[in-house]
Formats: structure tokens, C-alpha cells, sequence
């Protein structure tokens, strides 16, 4: 019996690079982008590396992304050719700065596209991302339809990052997403940076500094509690099971930690040999400390529906359930 794959999800940043400005984010703040890319050589290097000692299979799913904007690779079609050479499923998450050449090569081991909204008008875009808005809509209806043309039958999800000042575009972007056949998932925005975790999980953060996060960000003041909950349940770290890689094909302790940091980097799967890549993972430092502060509990399963909208829908599923009853009792 063929035995299962070490991972089941590899982050791979294509591209060290991204158009939007968000403040929340390492690389929307500027810090460690130096706009490099992976070229479909070193890629193709890598899966086959992958692929020969058994750490991805069929149902891995590698994701062309992490920190950097996928879309902005010059040469996408290149990258693209590689996985359908190696035959793995690939997955893309975008803030739809652009739409890129769509053809069956495209869609062929496409598994899901994930569009990352910071809200539902330009307002809130030139608060966070700093993009344009219509353009990003119209967009994302042309990457929906042109895939579907090609012969796409997988998943096209919104993830829109919940704020304190756009929760009232949740239902407009909702209804977009609904006549687009776009799984919408609502959640409050989180804090990406990995220096101002570490000061609140320590309890370092300035009052004056924590209230100006909080002015955007819900549930910041709930950390502490969920710190201490984790470190008193003693949880692991999820992202023992993923695997995390930059355009350079260095291997990245967990997602969350910045890429251009040595003491966070456990070796070259190039160059290195991939049980010596994860023992030195399972040696760092800042892993043993993220696990012990309770942070890795907390950045793993930080994402949250808001209360509000989870009651909607459960109003929305009674009120079907109500109208699917009548109907079976022949009434009108």
C-alpha cells in the first residue's frame, strides 16, 4: 500500500513581493521584500526533491503563496508548467491586483482560489490595502468566469477580513459573492506581525500602542485569556504538518514567522537533506518559546467568525428548514 504524504500542505512564496500596503502585515509594511522571484528551474528542483522522498503526494495541496502577492510572478505560465509537469494540485490566494493568462494549463491542477478582501469599498481599501477596489471586483469576476470557461470546477472563496469600521460590508460583499457561486468566509482580521505577538503575548506592548491596534482590530484584548489557556492545555503546534518555503527554497519554521530572519530558517531543501531540514525545525528556538507562550495555540486558531453573522446564518438555515417543512406538507 502506497503510504501517505509527509505533507498535506506546502506554503511556497513564488514571489517575495506585493502590491498592497497593508499596516497589519509584514509585507504590506515593507519589511523583508525584496521583489525576488522563484524560477520554475529551482521550483521544478524542489517538487521533484519533494516528490522523490515522499513528503508530498496526491493530496498535497501547494500553495504558490505566503507572504508575496502569486500574481505578480513574471512568469506565472512558466511556474504553472512546472506543476503540471509534476502533476500536484496548486492553489493561489490573491488580492486580484491583476488577472493573469487563463487557459486549460491554468485550471489543469488547480484546486482552489482564495481572494483576500479587506472590505467592500474603496474606503476601506484605502485604509488597508490601498488598491483599487473596482478594479479588484472586476477582477475577480473575470478570474471566476474565464476559469470556469475552462473547464474549472473547483473552489473560489472570499476571505473578507473582518475590521471595526467594515463590518456593515459584510452582506453587500456576501450578495457578490453569492451571485458569483463564491464561498464567502467572514473573519476578523488578525495581527501579522510576528515582533508586536511576541510584545503582547509578553506583555511588552505599550497601552498607548495596543489602543491604536485596537482602534481597527477586534478581540486584541482577548489574547492574554487565550494565551493562558493554551499554555495551561499544553497544545502542539499545527504547523508541524505543513511545510513552509520561500522563493529561495529555504525552509520557514511556521507561516507567521518573518522569511528574512536566519534564526527563523532551517535549511535549503536544495541544497539540504530534508530529515536534517526538519530535525533543526524541531530544534528552534523560537518554536519552543512560540509553543511554551501559548502563541502557537493562538495564531493557528486565531480565526474567528464574527458572533453576528455565524447568528445570521443560523436564522437563514432555520427559516429554510421552516420553508422545506411547509413545502413537505404540501402547503403553500
Amino acid at each position: 500500500m502506497k503510504s501517505r504524504a509527509l505533507f498535506k500542505i506546502v506554503y511556497f512564496d513564488i514571489v517575495d513581493a506585493c502590491n498592497a500596503r497593508c499596516p497589519y502585515c509584514l509585507t504590506g509594511m515593507g519589511e523583508g521584500r525584496s521583489g525576488s522571484e522563484l524560477s520554475p528551474e529551482r521550483f521544478a528542483m524542489t517538487l521533484e526533491k519533494l516528490l522523490r522522498e515522499g513528503a508530498i503526494g496526491a493530496e498535497t495541496v501547494v500553495s504558490l503563496y505566503n507572504w508575496g502577492e502569486p500574481l505578480l510572478h513574471k512568469d506565472l505560465p512558466g511556474i504553472l508548467r512546472v506543476v503540471n509537469d509534476f502533476g500536484v494540485r496548486y492553489a493561489l490566494s490573491t488580492n486580484a491586483c491583476r488577472v493573469p493568462v487563463i487557459d486549460r494549463s491554468f485550471v489543469r491542477n488547480l484546486d482552489h482560489i482564495i481572494f483576500s478582501m479587506c472590505g467592500f469599498s474603496q474606503a476601506s481599501y484605502d485604509r488597508i490595502q490601498r488598491t483599487n477596489f473596482e478594479r479588484a471586483r472586476e477582477n475577480i469576476t473575470r478570474i471566476v468566469r474565464e476559469c470556469r470557461a475552462n473547464g474549472f470546477r473547483g473552489d473560489f472563496r472570499i476571505y473578507f477580513h473582518v475590521y471595526r469600521f467594515n463590518e456593515g460590508e459584510i452582506g453587500p460583499c456576501k450578495r457578490f459573492a453569492n451571485q458569483h457561486g463564491i464561498a464567502f468566509y467572514p473573519h476578523y482580521a488578525i495581527l501579522n506581525r510576528w515582533d508586536d505577538l511576541r510584545m503582547l503575548a509578553d506583555g511588552r506592548m505599550p497601552p498607548a500602542a495596543l489602543s491604536a491596534l485596537s482602534e481597527d482590530l477586534h478581540g486584541l484584548e482577548e489574547i492574554p485569556g487565550i494565551l493562558k489557556r493554551a499554555r495551561r492545555d499544553g497544545s502542539a503546534c499545527p504547523q508541524q504538518d505543513c511545510l513552509v518555503l520561500t522563493e529561495n527554497a529555504d525552509v520557514v519554521a511556521c507561516c507567521q514567522l518573518p522569511k528574512d530572519r536566519p534564526e527563523f530558517l532551517c535549511g535549503n531543501l536544495i541544497r539540504d537533506d530534508l530529515a536534517d531540514i526538519l530535525e533543526r525545525r524541531r530544534e528552534l528556538t523560537v518554536c519552543r518559546d512560540c509553543i511554551r507562550t501559548g502563541l502557537a495555540s493562538y495564531i493557528n486558531r486565531s480565526i474567528r467568525t464574527p458572533a453576528s453573522y455565524r447568528k445570521g446564518l443560523r436564522q437563514s438555515l432555520l427559516l429554510l428548514e421552516r420553508k422545506l417543512l411547509r413545502v413537505s406538507r404540501g402547503r403553500k
